[in-house]
């Protein structure tokens, strides 16, 4: 029998011995002749951690998701000899799943869109196919939301269960280049004079992307996830995700039992104190007296987006206002700041956090064109009455009208 078949370290060593080979150019038909034995038992499992120990040696992003490619299409016979995992329709996952099945059917909608224009004969009809692809790929931003509930409700539940979890910003890396593209094609294909090559190009990377993912989910996170994450926590991910939304889908309508579970996985270390014990506890600021319920209301009625991390670099807190710039969820708190950030953004966090640290620098704006939308958004460090660093505060706030403001205003309208 294979020393392969039963030793799990050993083979997942093979594994990432090949991945790392490939990446850096060694032959691909002579790697898988001296790592055939290890490549025929894989298992899902086994290609997460060895993403985690890729990650994990500093190579860049680029580089590592080129390879990761390159890899599994080596493993992806062997990866589809292990069954999908069967899933209740309201299972966090079984949604997910069923988002999918949705994509899918639209992306296949496209498809003969793609051949028509093509070979179209009359510019009429190649202006209304380009147009009509134009209306589905606008329909896609829908599929943000699945995007989004994974980054900030999946991805943190998965961090805290399975300590080899690097692989999620891999993926987080996928949907930003999903994001990229699709946002690229939407503005090659509302050109005057489009480019035909390019949005083939466009179409077929998008494509691509999206099968990607929905692979990989499928076949390789979502199986070790369901193994990993212990299953009370599912109905609290999906809890969380009515307020971001879903895909394509009409809203679950979850079970009485479902809804009245609260997380208790997020809460920091010592401090199990239901919030809800203080609510009219009378709280002394120096410059005044409030009761906890009235500085929640306060903190969310600002005209601002509010999170805080502390001295650790993790989430402490955030205010909920009624219209948010930014995604967040409960599912944050306690996470690593570096982990709430795209992996090629996490060097502009680190850079400003030793600033912060060391006493270079107390704060630092950066303002983004978002939706049509002027966002400013401020960071200031937080520091006690000896100048001791206590972590920061980032401060999110939408300027589009009051750079219009000119003037004076007065009296009430």
């Amino acid at each position: 029998m294979s020393e392969f078949i039963n030793n799990n370290a050993a083979r997942i060593d093979s594994l990432f011995q090949f991945c790392l080979d490939l990446i850096n150019g060694k032959n691909g038909k002579e790697l898988i002749s001296i790592h055939q034995e290890a490549i025929d038992h894989l298992c899902p499992n086994d290609i997460i951690q060895v993403v985690h120990r890729l990650v994990e040696e500093d190579l860049s992003m680029e580089d590592l998701k080129i390879g990761i490619n390159k890899s599994l299409n080596v493993f992806h016979n062997v990866i589809l000899d292990h069954e999908k995992p069967e899933l209740e329709l309201n299972h966090f996952l079984g949604i997910l799943m069923r988002e999918n099945r949705e994509l899918e059917k639209r992306l296949g909608e496209i498809k003969p869109l793609v051949k028509s224009f093509n070979k179209a004969q009359t510019e009429e009809q190649l202006k209304n196919d380009l147009q009509e692809i134009y209306v589905r790929i606008e329909e896609f931003e829908e599929f943000e939301k699945h995007y989004s509930r994974k980054e900030n409700i999946f991805f943190p539940y998965f961090e805290n269960q399975y300590p080899e979890y690097k692989c999620l910003g891999v993926m987080w890396s996928i949907h930003d280049d999903i994001r990229r593209i699709r946002k690229e094609l939407l503005q090659v294909l509302g050109a005057d004079l489009p480019d035909l090559n390019l949005i083939n190009k466009l179409i077929g990377d998008l494509f691509f992307l999206m099968y990607t993912i929905i692979f990989r989910e499928e076949h390789l996170l979502f199986p070790v996830a369901m193994n990993a994450v212990s299953s009370d926590l599912w109905d609290e991910m999906n809890q969380q995700s009515v307020e971001l939304g879903f895909s394509f889908i009409d809203t679950p309508v979850f079970s009485q039992e479902q809804k009245s579970k609260e997380s208790k996985l997020f809460v920091l270390e010592g401090e199990e104190l239901d919030a809800r014990q203080l609510g009219n506890t009378l709280l002394n600021f120096d410059t005044g007296l409030m009761t906890l319920d009235q500085v929640m209301m306060l903190l969310n009625h600002l005209p601002v987006d509010i999170t805080m991390i502390d001295e650790n670099d993790r989430v402490r807190f955030f205010s909920n206002p009624k219209d948010r710039f930014f995604t967040r969820s409960k599912a944050i708190i306690g996470r690593t700041v570096q982990n709430c950030h795209p992996p090629e953004s996490v060097h502009v966090v680190d850079e400003l956090l030793k600033a912060f640290k060391s006493g270079a620098k107390d704060s630092e704006p950066f303002w983004i064109q978002m939706q049509g939308r002027f966002i400013l958004i401020q960071y200031f460090a937080l520091r006690d009455e000896e100048g001791n660093y206590k972590g920061c505060i980032e401060v999110s706030q939408d300027l589009t009208d009051l750079k219009k403001l000119e003037g004076e205003k007065r009296l009430m309208e």
